[in-house]
């Protein structure tokens, strides 16, 4: 398995650069929020449609990702993310040459479906391309990856936008350099493989309920954890005394240059830990992060907790997505990993509500924290003992049941 997996490096090049494109959709319009404000303040629910602009494609890609795993799994996942890298270039940089806000508002739904199909589809090309340990280390370089590019991006965004806001839509374009390289370097090994037997793929479709709550049990905690911190930093300086935009951007660029990184190359490091103990690392340093934030009295100790809490973050995003893609059967990793999205990106939505319910409860942002790394903690305490996971190891490889809901032990570690 590790000399075929070796032979896809170009694929695996490629693939990097595929999660970019889901994070672009918040980071290069956030920075000009404040302008698209001043430039739209008189038309009508200008208040309500201008956040909507940064949110709408994220719920999108929630509500599609099932649907484009599904057609992912039909018609082939580089069907699916040549498609959609395309598409996401074109309606990406479309509110370049829009001036109306409800037209801008149109193409970054349009956004949103694009970005289903790219991360559904860049999914399951990583799990027909790599199996056991050579899938996880992808895994592990697009997450270490993706801070990085996304720290220079924001620069670039600064740049860009000095001249005119509307620029800065011209960036995602980018996403069509990628679409080339995608047409040419990837393939569907699924359907050559079937080319050669005589034997079409599985096509029938159904995640166990049993599945589908273990997911969200890990996906829902996990999401709100990791989003924890950006919907709440900002709350806890207030109370510090400390009102700058500067000094949250400043902890928040740390905890997302060294913070994520490391934390995915920590899930590398622990790779043959069952998938229990990596999960339980993983959100236990996100519950410390959140501790520390609710105690902090320093920046330095702010800054400290940033980076522990996004190392978490990055380390569960690894240890789940290697997860997901283990527990599908062969045929079937486009509609569980749409699923894990739609769970994930919804608890994403869900982070600001529960949080501000929390506020009821503890009085103030700081104690938030405190209370929820808590929580957090303890719910770890649960992973420890899952059935599913206490069974496989990180690093094993493709002996998935037929309904992926049972892994074993049995072909762990064996490549």
């Amino acid at each position: 398995m590790t000399d075929s997996s070796s032979r896809h490096t170009p694929q695996g090049i490629v693939l990097l650069f595929v999660p970019v494109f889901i994070m672009l959709g918040p980071v290069l319009i956030s920075p000009i929020i404040g302008s698209l404000f001043q430039q739209f303040a008189g038309e009508p629910y200008a208040n309500v449609i201008v956040p909507l602009l940064l949110t709408a494609p994220a719920l999108c890609l929630a509500l599609c990702s099932p649907v484009a795993g599904l057609l992912a799994n039909r018609i082939g996942g580089k069907k699916v993310l040549v498609f959609s890298l395309a598409f996401y270039g074109v309606v990406g940089a479309a509110p370049m040459f829009v001036s109306s806000l409800h037209g801008m508002l149109f193409f970054r739904i349009l956004l949103g479906v694009a970005e289903a199909g790219i991360i559904t589809g860049g999914m399951v090309l990583t799990a027909s391309y790599f199996t056991g340990d050579e899938r996880q280390k992808w895994i592990a370089w697009q997450n270490v990856a993706l801070p990085l590019i996304g720290a220079a991006l924001l620069y670039a965004v600064g740049v860009v936008s000095q001249s005119n806001w509307q620029n800065t839509f011209g960036l995602y374009g980018l996403s069509l350099i990628i679409f080339v390289a995608a047409a040419f370097v990837l393939f569907e090994p699924e359907k050559q493989q079937a080319a050669s037997t005589g034997h079409a793929p599985e096509t029938k479709v159904r995640i166990p309920v049993t599945t589908m709550l273990l997911l969200a049990a890990i996906a829902i905690p996990g999401s709100l954890s990791f989003y924890a911190v950006p919907v709440k930093l900002s709350f806890i300086l207030r109370e510090m005394g400390e009102t700058s935009p500067a000094v949250v951007g400043e902890l928040m660029s740390m905890g997302l240059i060294f913070g994520s990184p490391a934390g995915a190359l920590l899930a590398r490091l622990v790779k043959h830990w069952r998938f229990s103990y990596g999960l339980v690392c993983a959100m236990m340093l996100m519950a410390a992060g959140l501790i520390m934030l609710g105690i902090a009295e320093s920046k330095t100790m702010m800054m400290a907790a940033v980076i522990i809490q996004q190392a978490g973050g990055g380390m569960m995003l690894v240890v789940a997505l290697t997860l997901v893609l283990h527990m599908a059967p062969k045929g079937q990793s486009g509609i569980y990993s749409g699923y894990w999205w739609l769970v994930y990106t919804l608890a994403n939505f869900a982070t600001p509500l529960v949080l501000t319910a929390l506020d009821v409860l503890t009085g103030s942002s700081a104690a938030t924290m405190l209370t929820f790394g808590v929580i957090v903690a303890a719910i770890s305490g649960w992973l420890l003992f899952a059935r599913p996971l206490a069974t496989s190891m990180v690093s094993s490889s493709e002996t998935n049941s037929a309904t992926g809901a049972n892994t074993s032990a049995a072909g762990a570690g064996h490549e």
